[in-house]
C-alpha cells in the first residue's frame, strides 16, 4: 500500500453515503445501539463520542479532534492511542497500516489523525472483518452505518481502484 490521495473527479462520488443513512442529530448514538464493541469501527468525533454515551467501547476509533473541519475541544480517549498523519484528501500508508494493526490486536484502539479522518473510512471497511460494523458520520445529514459484507468491501475497493489508477495516470 502506499499514500493515495482522493482526485476532485471522486469526491462527488464519496459525499453518497457508503451505507445505511440514518438521518439527525441523534443518528450515531442510533447506529452504535446494539452493536458490540468489538464488532464496531467508528469514524470521526461525534461517532465516536455517541459510541462512549451510549456505554460502547469500539473496537476502533478513528478521530482528529474536528467536527466539519472545525477544532473541538479535545476529551478523554479510550483504549491504546496511536497517532497518525493524514493530509486532508488522502489515505496515508500509515493511517492504513495503523488500522491493519489496530484491528489484528486485542481490546480498543483509537488512532488520532493529525490532519483528517473523513477517508478512514475507506481501510476501516476493507480491513474490518465480515459482520462488522462501521459509523461514519455523514455531514449535516445524520450517520452512515455501513455493515461490512462483500457489497461495502467491492465499493470500497472500487473506490481504492480508481484512486490508484487516477495516481498511477497522473505520475506519467
Amino acid at each position: 500500500m502506499r499514500d493515495l490521495r482522493l482526485p476532485e473527479e471522486l469526491r462527488s462520488y464519496l459525499r453518497k453515503p457508503l451505507g445505511r443513512l440514518l438521518p439527525g442529530e441523534k443518528a450515531a448514538g442510533e447506529a452504535v445501539a446494539g452493536i458490540p464493541g468489538e464488532r464496531l469501527i467508528v469514524v470521526g468525533d461525534v461517532s465516536y463520542r455517541a459510541a462512549l454515551e451510549a456505554g460502547v467501547k469500539p473496537k476502533l476509533a478513528v478521530v482528529d479532534f474536528r467536527v466539519k473541519r472545525q477544532e473541538i475541544e479535545e476529551y478523554e480517549l479510550q483504549g491504546r492511542v496511536r497517532k497518525v498523519r493524514n493530509p486532508p484528501g488522502w489515505v496515508t500508508k500509515e493511517l492504513w497500516d495503523a488500522v491493519h494493526e489496530a484491528l489484528g490486536e486485542e481490546g480498543e484502539h483509537v488512532i488520532l489523525v493529525e490532519g483528517e479522518d473523513d477517508l478512514a473510512v475507506l481501510p476501516c471497511v476493507v480491513e474490518a472483518e465480515w459482520g462488522d460494523s462501521v459509523v461514519y458520520g455523514q455531514p449535516d445529514e445524520g450517520a452512515v452505518l455501513v455493515e461490512v459484507d462483500e457489497e461495502a468491501k467491492m465499493k470500497v475497493g472500487s473506490v481504492l481502484k480508481l484512486m490508484l489508477t487516477h495516481d498511477e495516470w497522473r505520475r506519467r
